[in-house]
Parts: structure tokens; sequence; C-alpha cells
């Protein structure tokens, strides 16, 4: 059929190529030789598993993160049987290349795969096949790697809860080869080496996706939830600008003008240090965080204090005080708490419940 002609083409065009478990050792011919052995219609399964040992890093302004796992893949293939008592035991053990080369001489299936999320290198550590005198065959992988994770959102960063996936996709059409989940070879290690996430939830799912042939191919995906551990934040972002507010405040008690001029003025310069100080541990993104809407907030308040504190200034040197000091009693019992607790309230609103509703949603 054209159909299988122009898929076995764009396979061999990627053996040639090398691409990672693209089936490279395996030739048109051979290909259409396998292919030929399944009946019209049978489609293979393949279980597919991952298993995340180590989160390396997340890398927030890069948008990846680092993972050391197992990927498992078992399928069986009558193909691939053979006389246990002739061989002497019950299974054979391949090197990677080794199982290639056998299945490109004997024109074997061989379950190939590319990780579609992978964005540099895979570092394999002893992949092998395990094959059994039943035809059952295992494909176990230990690798490290970096993984892209364009779905990063940092909205509510610090408090933000992010996903991350593994996406592993047949190099075989749907209609050659369908994955399963393998669920007890599918989760996480007990200490994933992440100190700034708590990672609370794995799922596994099975998908339609374009392979790399440009055809509809199974896709396996392993994902992750974790929330981020805010204790860093709090000591060092949220309470110092806390003291910062206090201050501030607490500059509305002196009688003297002059002062708080003064006072504000050095406020506003340590708190422009202070956010340089903490730039270098925030997300570089294209859109306003959280933390970003509090601390433009908290510097907006700031410039307007020291404003307000010279126009009191000038109210006094032109024999206005009791207007100034009517103003002063009304900015420091409403004005300045009202403007800090409106900030937050609607930070918290924009930036924390309404991306959770729409994400819930």
């Amino acid at each position: 059929m054209p159909f299988n002609r122009i898929w076995l083409a764009v396979v061999a065009c990627l053996s040639c190529l090398g691409i990672p478990g693209a089936g490279q050792a395996q030739t048109t011919d051979e290909l259409e030789t396998l292919l030929l052995r399944q009946a019209p219609g049978e489609v293979r399964e393949v279980g597919v598993g991952v298993w995340i040992d180590q989160i390396k890093f997340v890398d927030q302004k890069a948008e990846n993160f680092g993972v050391v796992g197992t990927l498992r893949l078992e399928w069986q293939d009558p193909a691939l049987a053979f006389d246990a008592a002739t061989y002497g035991r019950d299974f054979r053990l391949f090197e990677r290349d080794d199982f290639e080369t056998f299945a490109s001489e004997n024109a074997l299936f061989y379950p190939g795969f590319v990780i579609q999320n992978q964005q540099e290198p895979r570092f394999s550590q002893s992949a092998r096949f395990i094959v059994f005198s039943t035809g059952q065959a295992y494909y176990i992988e230990p690798f490290t790697t970096v993984l892209q994770a364009p779905h990063f959102n940092f909205v509510s960063f610090p408090f933000d809860t992010q996903e991350f996936f593994v996406h592993v996709v047949s190099t075989y059409p749907t209609s050659y080869v369908k994955y399963v989940p393998l669920m007890s070879h599918s989760g996480i290690g007990k200490k994933l080496g992440e100190e700034e996430w708590t990672f609370t939830d794995n799922w596994t799912e099975i998908t339609t996706h374009e392979g790399v042939t440009g055809l509809p191919s199974s896709r396996f995906t392993f994902g992750l939830r974790a929330r981020r551990h805010v204790d860093y934040y709090v000591l060092r972002i949220f309470t110092p600008l806390a003291i910062f507010v206090a201050v501030s405040w607490a500059a509305f008690f002196l009688q003297e003008y002059r002062w708080r001029i003064d006072l504000a003025g050095a406020n506003l310069l340590i708190f422009v240090a202070f956010n340089f100080a903490i730039s270098g541990d925030l997300p570089r993104l294209g859109y306003m965080t959280f933390l970003d809407f509090i601390l433009v907030a908290m510097f907006v308040i700031n410039g307007v204090i020291i404003v307000f504190n010279v126009g009191l200034r000038r109210l006094r040197v032109n024999d206005r005080d009791d207007l100034a000091r009517k103003i002063d009693s009304y900015a420091l019992m409403w004005i300045y708490p009202a403007s800090h607790v409106g900030v937050i309230s609607w930070a918290v609103y924009a930036y924390l419940y309404k991306p959770s509703l729409a994400a819930a949603g």
C-alpha cells in the first residue's frame, strides 16, 4: 500500500540520519519484511514505564529540568522465542547495539522511540535488552538528560504549582504499534534531590501524537506535579518587605515632616538595593508575577509617601498646619493601611485565586 511505502521510506531516512531510538539498524526491505509478518489490522502492544529517581535541577529561566531515571519497554514477539534447553538458559541478554544488529539481521520487530521533549543528548547507563524463551522482551535504559518544560506558568510565583512531563513517542504509526502504560514501573523515588520543590502527584497517560515520521503515533506521558517550598521566599523576601512597610508606617508618628522625608528617602533607597539583590533569584519573564506585582506596588507606595510628606511640609510652611495634621491623621489611620490591604488583596485575587480557578476549569 502507498501508506506503508511512505512510512517505510521516512523511517529509512531517519535511520540514515542516526536518530536515537528510531530503528536505525533496519533497512527499508527489512522493515517491510517484519511488517508483512503482522496480520492485517494487527497492532502490537508495547508497554512503557518511566521511573524518576532524581530531579537534578529546575531551570526557571530556560524552562527545562534535568532528570535521572529509568525507561522500560515490554512487548511480546513470537519471532523472538527460542529453545531454552538448546541455548542453556531461559533468557538472552543483549547490549543495545547488539540487539539492533540482531534485529536487523533477522528482520525482527524493534520498538523504536524518541523522547519528544528531550532538549540535550541523553546519557544512557548500560541499556539492555532481555529476551525470554517465550518471546517476551524487555528494554531497560537508565538515563540522564535535560527535558523541556515549555508549559511552565509562573503567574503565581512563588506560590505556584508546576507540572513536569516525560513524553515517549513511538516511531511506528498507531496502525502498527500501540503503547500501554506500565503502572508498576512508573513513579518517583523517595529522595528526588530537589530542595526547592515538593512533588505531590504523578500520573501516566497514553495519547496519539504526531511522531517523527509525521504520522499519528502512540505517545506515553509520565507527568509530575510539584509545588514550590515558600520558606525561602517568606524569610528572604516577604519578611524584609514587611519590615519596610512597618518602618514607613512608623514614620507617620514623627511630627517633624523633614525627618519623615529623610526617613522615607532612605527607606526607598534600601528598597531599591534590596530589589537588585533578589533580582538574580527571580525568573525573567515576559509577564508579571505575584511577587513582581507586590514589589512594584511597594516601590510605588514608598515613592508616594515621599511626595505626600513633601506636601505636608509645604502646608506647614504656608501656615496651614491644622489641615496638614488632619490629612496626616487620615493617612496614618486609614489611607496607608488600606493601600497595603488593597494591594495585597488584589494580588491574591488576580495572581493566586484567579489562575487556580482557570487551572481547575
